[in-house]
């Protein structure tokens, strides 16, 4: 069954990359798109250069993800220890998110200049949401008894937040960490977007002004191929964790 779980996907985009290529071949195509076959020539020819500008763009989006989650860890500890601000840090967590970060980015960027800690700003205020939420509901996923075990310990407030409710709220974190991985990437590349001069997002976009359609494409593939497998990587660690949904049925 996982075989055919992998399979099928992967059956299923290569008979799409078979017909963008005929659809190309063929001149039916608009311009802007260009063979796949072209596209992965690009990726094997500039693929050094590909990756170092790559590497910083993951530098970017690993130092917001791992800010996002100690910033939603300590406001989950916040939360926890004063459990009638929880409706309060909520709505200011949903208010964040709404704000379209693509257009508030370039407010930042001249507001605190085009440095890598305004970048990693973007990315954390991008991850922080989904961790935020992750985080507080994951903290009340105790038992009763066991919270009642801790009152009559006498348990202190960090006590009780690292004894029992931090590890109650460990399957709920991954969950938050599985819906930010892809948005680190997101946010690093929004932050190059707006002033940086090297990473990624630069390439993309010097791609698109330049109309090097071939280049622009490739970048997008490898953006969408890293995403995926920041993914990935979060699933795997739930797995080897236990915390999956296998290891818990079992």
């Amino acid at each position: 069954m996982s075989k055919v779980r992998w399979l099928l996907p992967l059956a299923l985009f290569a008979a799409l990359l078979a017909a963008a290529e005929a659809w190309v071949t063929a001149g039916a195509a608009p311009m802007t798109l260009p063979r796949p076959s072209a596209v992965l020539l690009l990726l094997w020819r500039e693929h050094a250069s590909l990756l170092q500008q790559l590497g910083v763009t993951l530098l970017t989006a690993g130092y917001g993800f791992v800010l996002a989650g100690l910033l939603a860890l300590a406001v989950g500890f916040a939360v926890y220890a004063a459990p009638r601000s929880e409706g309060a840090v909520l709505t200011v967590g949903a208010v964040l998110s709404s704000v379209p970060m693509i257009a508030i980015a370039p407010i930042l960027s001249v507001w605190l200049g085009l440095t890598l800690g305004t970048r990693v700003l973007i990315t954390v205020v991008i991850c922080l949401f989904p961790m935020l939420v992750a985080t507080v509901q994951g903290l009340h996923e105790h038992k009763a008894a066991e919270q009642e075990l801790f009152t009559v310990l006498a348990a202190s407030p960090w006590q009780r937040f690292r004894l029992l409710a931090l590890p109650s709220a460990v399957p709920m974190l991954f969950v938050g960490m599985k819906i930010s991985a892809p948005l680190a990437v997101l946010g690093a590349l929004i932050g190059e977007w707006n002033g940086a001069e090297t990473g990624l997002g630069v390439v993309m976009l010097n791609a698109m002004f330049g109309l090097q359609v071939q280049r622009l494409w490739a970048t997008v593939v490898i953006a969408c191929a890293v995403s995926s497998l920041a993914y990935a990587y979060i699933c795997l660690v739930e797995r080897v964790a236990g915390h999956d949904r296998a290891s818990v049925a079992t």
